[in-house]
């Protein structure tokens, strides 16, 4: 009995050293395989590059002879006929951000020699009208970004001697008063309602927004971008409750600036 024991022992024993054996040796199998894989892409050759934009917000500031041009560095880089090995695919994505509608660019390669280009555009969501200045846009991530003389987004006008502010680097983010007007920017942006009825917003010297809307002669004193939520309360109940009621041309101003007051005069 202890004989066989001692048999049965010596089995597991070698039976695990086989096991063990064969899971290195598979291990060292995959690291080469993967090695031989890897280098058999990077000896690949660009035979064309896909580009593909996203419309989805129907913002066209960029098409593909942009992508293609700044890629190529106007043909003094090109990228067909290159092996992967020789493309840093991070300093492309990054030549590709430097467009100024650019919020993100992601490249890939396939194995049929395919260099895909992804390309996210920047979404303005107000645009700045300077009498003295250029215009610009302002962008979803709170960027300031110029205008394009290929394409004109239809979204809200921004004007008054303080809409330059919004204009600085970093206020709208980093600033706790221009946080503020970028809430506010963005309150009516992410409302298709607020959208169609506010056309456009006066920013005074003193900051103060003056709203005017798509329907009637007559302006929506705000105030301070502050209490947001609460006074847009007051502007929808001035257009559903009163406005019906006193008809569209019978007043001149709607204050909704003071705590829960409408004043219509």
């Amino acid at each position: 009995m202890a004989k066989e024991t001692k048999t049965k022992s010596k089995w597991t024993i070698g039976a695990t050293f086989w096991n063990k054996l064969m899971f290195a040796l598979m291990g060292v199998f995959m690291f080469f395989l993967i090695g031989f894989v890897e280098n058999q892409h990077a000896n690949r050759t660009v035979k064309s590059t896909q580009v593909h934009i996203n419309y989805e917000a129907d913002n066209y500031f960029v098409d593909e002879e942009d992508i293609l041009r700044t890629l190529t560095m106007n043909d003094a880089d090109q990228i067909v006929g290159k092996k992967y090995r020789d493309i840093e695919l991070k300093n492309l994505e990054l030549r590709l951000e430097s467009i100024k509608f650019v919020e993100d660019a992601q490249i890939s390669t396939d194995h049929k020699g395919t260099l895909m280009v992804e390309i996210v555009q920047s979404k303005p969501i107000a645009r700045i009208v300077n009498q003295n200045s250029p215009h610009a846009y302002i962008g979803s991530n709170a960027t300031a970004l110029s205008t394009s003389d290929k394409f004109t987004s239809r979204v809200l006008i921004i004007d008054g001697p303080f809409a330059p502010k919004l204009m600085k680097e970093n206020y709208l983010l980093t600033d706790s008063t221009g946080s503020k007007y970028f809430q506010l920017i963005q309150f009516i942006d992410k409302s298709e309602h607020w959208k169609k009825m506010i056309s456009q917003i006066t920013l005074q010297a003193n900051g103060n927004v003056i709203m005017l809307p798509q329907i009637g002669d007559y302006e929506i004193q705000f105030g301070k971008p502050d209490d947001i939520e609460n006074k847009f309360k007051k502007i929808d109940m001035f257009f559903k409750d009163i406005l019906p009621s006193k008809g569209w041309d019978a007043y001149k101003t709607v204050n909704v600036s003071f705590h829960n007051q409408i004043v219509c005069e």
